[in-house]
């Protein structure tokens, strides 16, 4: 009984580790995954395959038919994100980072030319794995 009051105590007092930033492979890893289920999701005009990699939180606000119909004016051959994410490598910038409500955020852009396709991604964890809540995809005129 003292040894599982003990336990119970030092479950009270130690705090709870807040979600770290993972290694720039698992971002890599991560970016890729989602960028590549919504450019197949755009190509085939079927989010299915996306919507079943999304948080469960997120899967209660949307469905498949509601992304599609979300983000339908970027689907078509002039807009192949498909095809730039096999690619091409993105940069990530600024870093990514863990915010205040513990939501992965991941920016950064691929190299197109003359403008750069631009992405946010935000993930929260689930089960111990991150998955994906929010995602924004954009073109931006290119610095270069």
């Amino acid at each position: 009984m003292k040894t599982l009051l003990l336990f119970v105590a030092l479950a009270v007092v130690l705090p709870i580790r807040a979600a770290e930033v993972p290694e720039k492979s698992e971002i890599k890893k991560m970016a890729e995954e989602s960028m590549t289920l919504f450019g197949e999701g755009l190509k085939q005009k079927d989010f299915a395959d996306f919507y079943e990699n999304i948080a469960e939180v997120w899967k209660k606000q949307t469905t498949a038919e509601k992304l599609l119909a979300a983000f339908q004016s970027m689907a078509g051959p002039n807009f192949d994100i498909l095809g730039i994410v096999k690619e091409l490598k993105p940069t990530f910038e600024p870093a990514p980072e863990v915010n205040s409500d513990g939501v992965l955020i991941i920016k950064g852009y691929y190299p197109t030319k003359p403008n750069h396709l631009v992405f946010q991604l935000k993930y929260i964890q689930e089960e111990e794995e991150w998955k994906l809540v929010g995602i924004n995809v954009k073109t931006e005129k290119s610095d270069e």
